[in-house]
């Protein structure tokens, strides 16, 4: 069989203000027609250039300075625009990671994957279907990505579709040319368990059907083994082993191989010994204590729709309670209720003895001092034009009468205390990488030293190795404050190994709660049996086994 994508001895440099920064070092990979290819590696190891360099379209200020790229006999390096348009997007397209920043608010999904056919249509000269053809060619793909009823969804917004909804629809937007080889970056980032296992279901049968060429990247080793026979692992832009995946996740020959492997979390594996965790108290008040808290809202002229459901709970002091469940399960509006960001329809929230139902405008905002929230993405969190010093100071000013000076010192402490360096205080979001980003949020979180510290899903976006340092951060960081934390999850493996309990939500209503590990070894509802083992399927330990 021959090699449908051939890179040989690829190199790729950057020029930036400081300097020119080799970004890809002499890559050598090949994929051969109908195969699976994935590619892993932390972020800022080279992945997304190199794939976007097989597109034709990596960094402006990017040059090759050696090898080649050729696509079915075809060399791409230094391709003209004009024989680009019919390889690019037609030939071979791209899935990209975050679905809500390449759709269009503004539009119809119709008229967004009718405006890829059309433009395909005229990049291969051939005559642009009319309106109605191009709307039966939209229902086709949706259809063929698996969105039941593609003809009502067509007709939708992206903001009325899930996130694994809004992934199906790129995916038929790269579909619509037909390609040869599909590019996929990233594809089930910030998806929870079952709809990233649906979504790694699709493209594996997609490969099937029509007998598609993938190249698939991430961060995440289980996703990848998942669909992709062959592996390689990037490290600083060079290829450090490659090869057939069951050969890497039994045996890896490198060690940042094993490094990455074992910072994956486990669902199977027990979590590590935890000196702060109590046993469940009953004597005393607890720090939360939610009762029949529920969240209505209307739908059309006369429907209404619960997207919190008659939820009880109660949070004791140095508690890591974990709230899982799938996208649209009510997780984060209940969590915005338990902070009083969002108005609850019924229902009270009793934090530190105090009801925040009947509080003034005024009391409520001294009660929210002593409650924080960490957003999940670190990136839209943090005011770009902002310094990294201001970011933290901010809630400083807000909030106390303190004088500039010992703002200035306070921030250096709480530079401290995320583990980044004192000078970071003059750098700009984009200087910082994903976890950077994350403990700078956090050090804004705990500025004003709150009890309660709420995470909506802190890691979704960040590679397991720095999902790894972040989580063990926050354990240290929940001792030396004596913090009680709310974790809001859809990595049910990050929650067994961070969480002493857990509550599990199914359409706003939670189905099941309790001791983290008595759930995990012996659950009681069919639902959150059905998420433990979703999840079980990309973990790498249970893939060793299948392989």
């Amino acid at each position: 069989m021959t090699d449908l994508l051939s890179i040989r001895d690829f190199s790729l440099d950057i020029d930036t203000f400081d300097g020119v920064i080799p970004v890809l070092k002499n890559i050598n990979l090949s994929v051969e027609r109908g195969q699976t290819l994935g590619i892993v590696g932390e972020s800022g190891s080279g992945k997304t250039v190199l794939v976007r360099s097989v597109m034709g379209i990596g960094p402006r200020q990017s040059r090759c300075t050696g090898g080649s790229i050729t696509f079915d006999g075809t060399e791409l390096t230094g391709l003209s625009d004009k024989a680009w348009a019919g390889i690019r997007g037609i030939r071979i397209s791209m899935i990209f990671q975050d679905p809500m920043t390449y759709l269009n608010p503004l539009f119809t999904i119709a008229t967004q994957v009718g405006d890829v056919v059309a433009a395909h249509r005229r990049a291969a000269g051939e005559p642009v279907p009319p309106r109605k053809a191009r709307l039966a060619r939209v229902v086709e793909l949706l259809d063929q990505v698996g969105i039941h009823e593609p003809a009502r969804v067509a007709g939708q917004y992206p903001h009325e579709l899930s996130g694994g909804m809004r992934q199906r629809v790129l995916i038929a937007m790269a579909l619509a040319g037909k390609p040869d080889l599909l590019i996929a970056d990233e594809p089930t980032t910030a998806l929870d368990v079952t709809v990233q296992a649906q979504v790694l279901d699709l493209i594996g049968s997609l490969v099937r059907k029509l007998n598609l060429t993938v190249v698939m990247i991430s961060h995440d080793i289980g996703a990848i083994a998942a669909v992709a026979e062959r592996c390689a692992v990037m490290y600083k832009g060079e290829i450090v082993e490659q090869g057939l995946t069951a050969d890497i996740l039994r045996n890896p020959q490198q060690d940042y191989t094993r490094r990455l492997l074992a910072a994956v979390p486990d669902i199977d594996r027990a979590p590590p010994e935890r000196a702060g965790d109590q046993p469940e108290r009953t004597d005393h008040a607890p720090l939360v204590e939610v009762n029949g808290l529920e969240k209505t809202y209307s739908v059309g002229a006369t429907g209404t729709m619960k997207a919190v459901d008659n939820v009880s709970f109660r949070i004791e002091k140095g508690d890591v309670l974990g709230v899982v469940g799938e996208s649209g399960s009510g997780k984060s509006t209940l969590a915005r209720m338990v902070l009083r960001l969002i108005e609850p329809s019924a229902g009270d929230v009793i934090f530190d003895g105090v009801n925040l139902s009947g509080l003034t405008a005024e009391a409520l905002r001294r009660k929210r001092q002593d409650m924080q929230l960490v957003f999940q993405n670190p990136h839209s969190a943090l005011d770009g034009r902002h310094t990294i010093g201001d970011a933290i100071a901010e809630p400083l000013r807000l909030q106390t009468r303190i004088g500039r000076r010992e703002i200035e010192r306070r921030v250096e402490t709480l530079l401290d205390i995320v583990q980044l360096p004192k000078l970071f205080k003059y750098r700009y979001p984009h200087e910082l990488s994903g976890g950077q980003k994350q403990r700078v949020c956090i050090a804004r979180a705990v500025a004003l030293n709150p009890k309660l510290l709420v995470l909506d899903e802190p890691t979704s976006a960040l590679d397991v190795s720095v999902q790894a340092q972040v989580l063990s951060f926050l354990r240290s960081l929940r001792d030396e404050l004596d913090l009680t934390y709310v974790f809001i999850s859809h990595d049910l493996a990050v929650i067994r190994q961070v969480c002493n309990r857990t509550l599990v939500m199914q359409r706003g209503r939670v189905v099941e709660q309790g001791e983290t590990e008595k759930l995990f070894l012996n659950p009681d509802h069919d639902y959150t049996r059905a998420l433990i083992e979703s999840g079980r399927r990309t973990s790498p330990a249970a893939l060793q086994g299948r392989m």
